[in-house]
């Protein structure tokens, strides 16, 4: 039988155990009772502690709820705790009926529903009254199959100083078993031994692959984030068994037993994602070393012995959004701005901290229109890095940028093409203006992916043993050169790309002149 608590004799709330465990006593009004019927109570919890009827225990909220409006959510509570949900269910509707904040009212009715369209609207009216209401988010998420539910629990946290287990697939050819390789220069995956082409991935463009920003906060903030801090990998060769260690942030790299490329799929602890799309290099390693040549000043160029070439995939993360502009009433909110609902996308936030933001800054733009869904053949023969920047700090400045652009828009500017949100700059922030201090720039969705862009990194290797490092667009062949490694934020040689802009302030349209003239008095 379910232990049935007492009410309270002053607030009629229902009782329950003091934190000392000798009593009972209300949470509300401090009353206390320790009586031979409530030491019955204890000593009947102690029996059988998992048969007890509880109170409702509302998570934080920004305001009180009145002493009647807990006592029908217990009352509810105790219905649904008792398989009672049409009592339940009555009880709540009164609720709706009597009281302004409801948000753990229509909670409540959610888990009086069953068909998953009506969970999902009641937890959409908790969310929508109350936007940080831990408890719909939660459930919502299980809905939704964003977080597991019923025993599911998040898995322990790895410990760093220990490989993590991971699962690799071996990028071979199927006829004589020689690596197989992305060729840029064919825009195929080719043999390189026996020249065997297999079935390609399909060169169509690729536009999807969201998801949304809403489901990794989730899953961050119950404890099922895939953005575990582990220090390396391990996992066995597919080609010849040899069991290899590789970096946290390496993705593809080759064996260094059979020279075969390595693609990771997965890990034991899941604590990364793979990517959703890619875009193949079109710039070969000997154009990449010509767009470097070009760039280089004279006098450094005298000074260069050698160089050394390596294409990588750098992990990227892409947001879209819808933003919507509301602007306070003003005389002027019509002739300086245009409210509304905007739409924007490709908006590209860097998932390593190298090469730096200042050199993904000036290698910008990529033509995304050229995406394909990612593929693990593309990855062979090329190395590939893991983001180390994850979805959740990314979509920080993803928003900046999203607010940032939806101001724009809205005051007649275009925006620039493919651009990189930095982490960096101080233009995002709302303008210091009376009429922007006003009004509302709120993001009503915002959607990620995970992309793989091509640079080429490139070590140039002076007669006096000091190095320069350079960086190379694998798409459009851009070429920046940087002073040093230890100053990889300063550019020596680049294409000079204009800084990010403060949001200029001026009228979309000029303001009507009166016409009518005034009417002179005859002579």
């Amino acid at each position: 039988m379910p232990v049935v608590f007492p009410r309270c004799p002053r607030c009629n709330a229902r009782l329950s155990v003091s934190p000392d465990g000798d009593r009972l006593w209300c949470q509300f009004c401090g009353a206390e009772r320790d009586d031979p019927d409530a030491q019955a109570v204890i000593a009947q919890i102690k029996a059988d502690p998992n048969h007890q009827i509880t109170d409702y225990n509302p998570p934080a909220r920004l305001r009180d709820i009145s002493p009647d409006q807990r006592r029908m959510l217990n009352d509810a509570w105790e219905s649904i705790q008792q398989g009672d949900r049409k009592t339940a269910e009555f009880v709540l509707h009164n609720a709706l009926k009597r009281f302004d904040y409801t948000a753990d009212i229509w909670y409540l009715l959610a888990l009086t529903a069953d068909a998953p369209d009506e969970k999902h609207f009641f937890l959409d009216q908790a969310l929508a009254e109350e936007p940080r209401h831990e408890y719909a988010w939660r459930d919502k998420g299980i809905l939704d199959g964003v977080i597991p539910g019923g025993s599911g629990h998040a898995a322990a946290t790895p410990d760093p100083s220990e490989p993590v287990a991971a699962d690799a697939e071996a990028q071979i050819c199927p006829l004589c078993h020689a690596p197989l390789g992305f060729d840029a220069a064919r825009g195929m995956v080719v043999c390189g031994h026996c020249g065997f082409t297999p079935g390609q991935p399909r060169p169509v463009s690729f536009r999807g692959g969201y998801d949304r920003l809403e489901n990794a906060l989730l899953q961050r903030r119950f404890g099922f984030s895939k953005e575990w801090r582990i220090g390396q990998r391990v996992f066995v060769c597919e080609n010849c068994h040899a069991q290899l260690t590789i970096p946290t942030t390496t993705l593809a790299t080759q064996c260094p037993f059979c020279d075969s490329p390595q693609v990771l799929i997965r890990d034991a602890v899941g604590s990364f994602e793979e990517p959703d799309a890619l875009l193949p290099f079109r710039i070969d390693r000997a154009a990449a070393a010509k767009a470097v040549h070009r760039r280089l000043p004279s006098d450094l160029r005298e000074r260069i012995e050698r160089g050394e070439v390596q294409g990588v995939y750098v992990p990227f993360w892409s947001f879209e959004g819808v933003v919507s502009v509301m602007l306070g009433l003003d005389e002027n909110a019509g002739v300086l701005f245009r409210p509304g609902v905007y739409d924007i996308g490709d908006v590209l936030v860097g998932g390593v901290t190298q090469p730096s933001q200042a050199a993904l800054y000036e290698l910008m733009s990529y033509d995304l229109d050229r995406l394909v869904r990612y593929d693990r053949r593309y990855l062979g023969r090329w190395p590939a890095q893991i983001y180390r920047v994850d979805v959740v700090q990314a979509s920080i400045t993803g928003r900046a940028y999203l607010k940032y652009a939806a101001r724009r828009l809205s005051t007649g500017y275009d925006l620039p093409g493919i651009e990189l949100a930095r982490t960096d700059s101080q233009v995002y922030r709302t303008p210091n203006t009376p009429l922007w201090q006003r009004a509302r720039v709120e993001i009503e969705r915002m959607n990620y992916r995970l992309l793989l862009l091509p640079v080429w990194m490139i070590r140039l290797i002076l007669r006096d043993g000091t190095s320069r490092p350079a960086v190379v667009n694998g798409q459009t062949g851009e070429a920046i050169i940087l002073a040093s490694f230890r100053q990889p934020d300063l550019i020596i040689a680049g294409p000079n790309r204009p800084p990010v802009e403060d949001l200029p302030i001026q009228p979309l349209m000029q303001r009507r002149r009166n016409v009518i003239r005034p009417i002179k008095p005859p002579r």
